[in-house]
């Protein structure tokens, strides 16, 4: 029966034995619980899939992101069904074929909107590195390989799916849902940057905003262990610091060479990050002992209980060892470039350093950039912004975070719900400046070997994780709406 599905699913042109071998491939991934009986999926979840696949065979690859035929592809199918939208295009300023797609399936208005955002561009892949091309959206034991199928495709079409089958069913609902698909996150957040400067109101009463994130993370048995939800995200400090000497023919040395001055400066700030004070943010001891890959009770300091063990310098100091875990309890630094003379024999007039920083929600960048030229001890560094933007935190006591706890302990008592800061920058903290309140979640189920491919080789989405997440958040969306 399942293989007659499979067969409705990818078209008949497709050989039997294909699908059978599909349907193994699906079963090999799916527990021992949901093997006996396997009900075939149903008729939109198979839509759903098959307009999965289709979203990655698109190569948004940014640059150049060439989102224009994306969103008119996600706008054939809401145009379908008949589901308000709009399609903007981004202007020549922000490169070609640059678009937005905004959708909404009206409520009553008795409760505020609720928005679910995803970015339509995908970083690049290169295909000598893949199992299968980046972009076919090709189906192997239980998986949809391709680039943005965990960041951010997969989510885009649960999302976009959710609204479909609201409006089949023809679902009454309290709030406006928005579907908002953008430009250009992974590079400079023009999409978003463009919806905010010219279609504020479109967004601006919203109360919930629903951004890419963590998700519901499962073991290699398939049994769900957790699930992080993203309040909020350090802010990006980009930086270019120039110093400046004497030039000259690179056969005569000098002793103020700008090279070397930059030279100087790099060892002091590598030094000084090493020293950057810890700090602890409030309600994340849970996310910080999820997170790391070992058992921090065996660690020095452990002290009961993970808010006591907190407050011990030797527990954090061991703890940071862990690179994603140091990012997520200080300020940090990261040189990712110099610059001198283009010509080896010549003694530049200028050289430079580009610096990544990421500061805490809540960090004072004056006092940051203060205590910059301090450790630097250079006065003819200039130091330049080159990205910045305050990220705000978004609280953890909402309606979204009760529904969401809610539902997901109707499919698994007890789960812990966490809330956790991202240490990357994505487009929240863009609408959390507007007044939403922003969670980054995805609603599908994924093990740590899948989510750890994003940006990665052989970017993966399990099918089953997939359809689990289209049940869960038309479940989650009707909470919302009680």
């Amino acid at each position: 029966m399942f293989k007659s599905q499979l067969l409705k699913l990818f078209g008949t042109r497709l050989s039997v034995s294909f699908c059978a071998g599909l349907c193994a491939s699906l079963c090999l991934n799916w527990p021992a619980s949901a093997l006996s009986p396997l009900p075939p999926p149903s008729p939109l979840k198979q839509e759903a899939l098959r307009n999965f696949q289709q979203y990655l065979r698109m190569d948004t690859s940014n640059p150049p992101g060439n989102e224009l035929p994306t969103a008119r592809f996600l706008k054939a199918l809401l145009d379908k069904e008949g589901i308000e939208n709009q399609l903007f295009e981004l202007g020549p300023e922000n490169g070609k074929n640059r678009a937005n797609l905004y959708a909404i399936l009206r409520g009553d208005g008795s409760r505020k909107p609720l928005v679910f955002l995803h970015h339509m561009d995908v970083v690049p892949a290169d295909p000598q590195f893949w199992a299968f091309p980046p972009f076919s959206g090709q189906i192997d034991k239980g998986f949809v390989y391709g680039r943005g199928a965990i960041d951010v495709k997969g989510k885009g079409i649960v999302d976009l799916y959710t609204l479909i089958r609201l409006k089949r069913e023809k679902q009454p609902l309290k709030r406006d849902l928005i579907f908002l698909a953008v430009a250009d996150e992974e590079v400079n957040s023009s999409g978003s940057r463009w919806m905010i400067q010219n279609k504020p109101e479109l967004i601006r009463g919203a109360e919930f905003l629903i951004d890419e994130g963590k998700t519901v993370t499962e073991n290699e048995t398939g049994q769900a262990l957790y699930a992080m939800v993203g309040i909020g995200e350090k802010s990006p400090l980009w930086l270019k610091l120039s110093f400046f000497g004497t030039p000259g023919h690179a056969s005569v040395p000098m002793a103020d060479n700008a090279v070397n001055r930059a030279l100087r400066a790099a060892q002091k700030i590598l030094a000084y990050s090493q020293e950057i004070p810890f700090e602890v943010l409030p309600g994340l001891a849970e996310s910080l002992r999820l997170q790391y890959p070992g058992d921090v009770t065996r660690l020095p300091g452990y002290q009961k209980d993970m808010t006591r063990s907190l407050k011990n310098p030797a527990f954090l100091k061991a703890l940071a060892e862990h690179p994603e875990i140091n990012a997520m309890l200080r300020n940090t630094i990261s040189i990712t470039g110099m610059r001198g003379s283009d010509k080896t024999n010549i003694i530049p007039n200028s050289a430079s350093l580009s610096l990544d920083c990421r500061l805490l929600p809540g960090q004072d960048k004056e006092r940051f950039l203060q205590k910059l030229r301090e450790v630097i001890g250079d006065k003819t560094v200039k130091i330049e912004i080159e990205e910045y933007y305050q990220s705000l935190y978004s609280p953890a006591d909402t309606a979204y975070f009760a529904s969401l706890e809610r539902v997901l302990h109707r499919h698994y008592p007890g789960l812990p719900v966490v809330p956790t800061i991202f240490t990357s920058s994505t487009d929240s903290s863009l609408y959390r400046a507007l007044g939403l309140k922003v969670y980054g979640f995805e609603a599908y189920r994924v093990d740590e070997a899948t989510a750890t491919r994003a940006h990665g080789n052989d970017e993966r989405l399990g099918v089953e994780g997939f359809f689990w997440g289209l049940d869960f958040l038309h479940e989650l969306v009707l909470d919302l709406n009680r």
